[in-house]
């Protein structure tokens, strides 16, 4: 639960806290899609958006939802995410330029370790649960809607008018999708902090005004999730519970009474029963909803986790990587951690799922990155014949000939000459001994493979 009222008065601002939502500055706050893919693979930012969301246990499922992803180049599984700032990563002092590093983007690489993958993210600042349920009503009929339509006072977020018109691109998203991860609740309980900054609140009053602001949460986000259901019945949703930022009081911080601290923490607790109930209830009628815990992680961690000792409750990098493990537990079962460099390696080249452990290292030269070819195609499985006459290596895979001269600015698959920004070149790799290095590139416009580069961990996934 978090807002994000930025007062210079920490007590203050841990009491916004106490709103599972963090309202980002109107100006501030928009982020533009990372340049991750090198070919096939696409993240697409649809929006930005401001969400609470107070994780508490992540529920533990008897087995994941996904192990492998059923998924190629030609047929990735496709992800969405949907919600408000936690969906879009916004960070304290977040510009409209910045490139977000949140959760969605965490798991989008978690789903790459598993296979190919797509996600196109329709996070939202300011957004409330009523705001996606009419979002979502207006893109399931086919109609426009102006962010004003879909939420009083929307349209003050930086690009949100924008965002909200995308009701088509939304539809076909929610109707491709294999996966829809989701953050939205946060914004709905900003009148629990108008509440206790205008006067003093008892805890039997706080409570009846958590409950009602809860029913009227639920009554949204089912709205919502019918909908999506209704576009795409076999869809797999995973929904993250709220997190309470707002520190236990003590004698330094002291921005609700033990009282009020102990109603806020049994609505958190509360709340997570209660979805966990609605994902029993959508299991009944065939549906696929799973509830994350991202509550209990950050209970008693506020500090090291959101920003809120500057004054901003969002998640900092280190809460946004356990919003992700969160999901990706529940989702496969584990998160994958890239692992540290060694001295003069540029990145690591994951290739279906495992790392790419040959003896030849990866080059980077003039801004384009070259794969060893052998150690590449071993590990896919590939063939690989080499003629020292022409100095032409081809590779044989998944019925597809592709053959590379050593200095060449085409490549030829299947017979077919076709052309390469970047050619191929040998790299001494020995006192007598050279190997035959790829562009990054040739892998997905020869072979098809689907190629994403993450510069956030220095990898490339390179998928079938």
């Amino acid at each position: 639960m978090y807002s994000n009222f930025r007062k210079n008065q920490l007590a203050l601002l841990a009491a916004a806290a106490v709103l599972v939502t963090c309202a980002v500055p109107a100006a501030s706050a928009q982020g533009s899609a990372p340049q991750t893919s090198a070919s096939a693979a696409t993240y697409t930012f649809a929006g930005v958006g401001t969400g609470a969301n107070a994780p508490q246990s992540a529920v533990p499922l008897a087995a994941p939802l996904l192990t492998q992803n059923e998924s190629s180049a030609n047929n990735p599984l496709q992800v969405v995410a949907l919600g408000d700032s936690l969906t879009v990563g916004y960070t304290l002092g977040m510009t409209a330029d910045a490139t977000p590093y949140g959760y969605a983007d965490r798991l989008y690489e978690q789903a790459l370790y598993h296979g190919a993958a797509e996600l196109t993210n329709f996070g939202v600042l300011g957004l409330k649960s009523n705001g996606l349920a009419a979002w979502l009503e207006a893109a399931a009929q086919g109609k426009a809607i102006t962010a004003e339509e879909a939420q009083s006072g929307l349209s003050k977020y930086a690009t949100t008018a924008g965002r909200i018109e995308q009701t088509t691109q939304l539809k076909d998203a929610l109707t491709g999708a294999d996966l829809i991860t989701m953050t939205i609740g946060g914004n709905d309980f900003l009148p629990l902090f108008n509440e206790i900054r205008s006067r003093e609140v008892t805890p039997e009053e706080l409570t009846k005004l958590l409950a009602d602001l809860v029913d009227a949460y639920k009554a949204a986000l089912t709205a919502s999730l019918d909908t999506i259901y209704t576009l795409n019945p076999d869809v797999t949703i995973v929904l993250a519970d709220q997190y309470l930022p707002v520190p236990k009081p003590n004698q330094i911080i002291q921005a609700v009474t033990e009282e009020q601290y102990a109603v806020l923490q049994q609505g958190v607790a509360d709340l997570h029963d209660e979805l966990i109930a609605l994902q029993s209830d959508y299991a009944a009628k065939g549906s696929n909803l799973s509830i994350v815990d991202i509550s209990t992680p950050f209970a008693g961690k506020e500090f090291l986790l959101t920003s809120i000792r500057e004054g901003d409750v969002h998640p900092n990098n280190s809460g946004y990587k356990i919003i992700a493990q969160q999901f990706a537990d529940t989702i496969w079962g584990a998160y994958r951690e890239a692992s540290t460099l060694p001295a003069g390696v540029p990145l690591h080249i994951v290739v279906g799922g495992k790392e790419l452990t040959g003896g030849n290292k990866p080059v980077v030269k003039n801004n384009t990155t070259f794969l060893p070819m052998r150690d590449v195609a071993n590990a896919l499985g590939a063939s690989v014949t080499w003629d020292s006459k022409t100095q032409t290596a081809t590779l044989k895979s998944e019925g597809k000939v592709v053959s590379f001269t050593i200095g060449a600015k085409t490549m030829k698959v299947n017979g077919q000459t076709l052309p390469l920004t970047t050619p191929a070149y040998l790299e001494k790799t020995g006192k007598t001994t050279s190997s035959t290095y790829l562009p990054l590139a040739a892998l997905s416009k020869g072979l098809g493979y689907q190629v994403t580069y993450r510069k956030p961990i220095q990898t490339v996934f390179i998928n079938e």
